[in-house]
């Protein structure tokens, strides 16, 4: 079967399983099985397909139709212009995400507390634009650590950062200028309102923050005081309707100069904060 008539079956297999951007996610599997760009797709299209290559895509597409994302199935995803690992282990980063970094990166710090790091994204990227930056990352999971200390031998930037196992602050020392996380902020209440493709393919710890999704900011926020330099300032991930409960928690430990950021969608995406 030629690749033309391959790429036809797939979008139209796609299609008919409601997958969105079918003709789009065929073309990125149909590359990934073929292990060339997808920009020699075209340059390609007369050829045929072998057959072990077809039973391959087939496998994959069994795995999109089930609603694997994309990014999971070809382990991977971009972020801030770089390629990331990632795994079934720890939550797939969003574009949203990219609105901590572009708020913060004009303002380099010398440390930086990440909470919560999964992938190690938001640690990575830090500790690769700002030169004289030197970051501790912590989370729960061993997994997650594993793979964010891989992601970080690939940008030779682990003699930089510091992966620590910890339940938010419990196994942390020392001070900071910035202590910034994306933690999970979705309320169990939401659940039925979440794509599947996050339910069964991200990490529910990385996902849901109690009844409310605001259990995370309650317990990172009365301890902040005893981590963060006289100077240094906060960053937080929020959901979109959270802006005015999570100040309310920080106004009532000491933080008052608070700033809401909205991301490019003009939703409220951060909370910024500094001690009164």
């Amino acid at each position: 079967m030629k690749l033309q008539q391959v790429l036809v079956n797939t979008v139209s297999k796609l299609s008919e399983s409601g997958i969105d951007g079918a003709a789009r996610d065929a073309r990125i599997l149909t590359a990934y099985a073929l292990e060339v760009p997808i920009s020699d797709l075209s340059l390609k299209i007369n050829e045929k397909v072998p057959a072990n290559i077809i039973r391959k895509l087939e496998k994959l597409l069994l795995r999109r139709i089930s609603r694997e994302p994309i990014s999971k199935i070809l382990g991977r995803r971009e972020f801030w212009g770089r390629t990331f690992s990632i795994n079934k282990k720890v939550l797939d980063p969003r574009g949203d995400t990219e609105t901590l970094i572009d708020y913060v990166i004009d303002n380099p710090v010398k440390s930086v507390l990440e909470l919560g790091t999964g992938s190690g994204v938001i640690a990575i990227t830090l500790a690769c634009e700002w030169k004289e930056t030197n970051v501790t990352a912590t989370d729960i999971s061993e997994d997650a650590l594993q793979l964010a200390e891989i992601n970080a031998e690939k940008f030779n930037v682990h003699n930089k950062i510091q992966f620590l196992k910890s339940d938010w602050f419990d196994n942390v020392k020392g001070v900071f200028d910035l202590i910034i996380s994306n933690p999970p902020y979705i309320g169990w209440i939401e659940k039925d309102k979440i794509s599947v493709e996050v339910t069964k393919y991200d990490p529910e710890i990385a996902l849901f923050a109690g009844f409310d999704g605001l259990d995370a900011y309650k317990r990172i926020v009365p301890n902040l005081v005893k981590f963060l330099n006289p100077d240094g300032f906060v960053v937080f991930e929020i959901g979109e309707s959270q802006s005015n409960k999570v100040k309310t928690i920080m106004n009532s430990f000491g933080f008052f100069d608070i700033e809401i950021v909205k991301d490019l969608s003009g939703k409220d995406r951060l909370i910024k904060a500094k001690l009164a």
